[in-house]
């Protein structure tokens, strides 16, 4: 009878570090092809057409729970980031000509950071919301910059300050993805409350539609109850 549960103990230990080994050989399989598929969309992003570039972007927003993607994967990172100023900060010419500038590129990679999140995607969305000329674009990094939060220091709210009150004439569109990152932004740092109130108030007493006077109304009302 002891010589049997002996037996069955070593059977056991077994059994656990097969399927201890399993698991990690599937883990790092995982990991492999997560690291080989980077590898492969850094080369396509970096001398891919639009179209190339655009499907990157596609592939990575489509399996980015899948691969378990985040701000530690440090190549995508850089990809993601290296697309956000295609045609913005980093442009091409041929004959005299821009050849380069592939907005839809920009809109897709800062929905990518949104999700990255970190402080380098955090600066890499300030840039394009400083930098960038297309206001799609630009609107698309206010609401990502919301989802990605504001740094201790208060860079983002700052940004979003600056921009607006430096475009003369902002789209509606625009005006009202600066609304939604404020409110969201001073919603979970305490500290921005003045400043997002005051920018605010700008905002409702400017010469805007009434749909954005309510949505900055509507903003300060929200964040007084905090």
């Amino acid at each position: 009878m002891k010589n049997i549960k002996i037996v069955l103990l070593l059977l056991l230990i077994s059994l656990f570090f097969v399927f201890s080994t399993s698991a990690e050989t599937i883990e790092e399989q995982l990991l492999n092809k997560k690291e080989q598929r980077i590898k492969t969309y850094l080369y396509q992003a970096k001398v891919g057409d639009r179209e190339q570039k655009v499907d990157v972007l596609d592939k990575i927003l489509g399996e980015f729970d899948e691969f378990k993607y985040s701000n530690q994967d440090r190549r995508l990172v850089e990809l993601v980031v290296f697309l956000s100023e295609e045609g913005s900060t980093r442009k091409e010419y041929q004959n005299g000509r821009q050849v380069n500038d592939f907005p839809d590129v920009r809109q897709k990679s800062v929905r990518v950071l949104a999700k990255l999140k970190g402080d380098q995607a955090r600066d890499a969305l300030v840039n394009v919301l400083i930098n960038d000329d297309n206001t799609v674009v630009k609107a698309e990094a206010c609401l990502a910059l919301a989802e990605v939060g504001d740094s201790s220091s208060g860079e983002a709210l700052r940004a979003l300050v600056y921009v607006y009150r430096r475009t003369y004439k902002p789209d509606p569109n625009f005006v009202q993805a600066i609304i939604t990152a404020i409110q969201k932004i001073a919603k979970s740092n305490s500290s921005s409350f003045a400043d997002a109130v005051y920018i605010l108030s700008e905002i409702q007493l400017g010469n805007y539609n009434r749909a954005i006077r309510e949505a900055a109304y509507n903003a300060m009302q929200d964040l007084a109850k905090n």
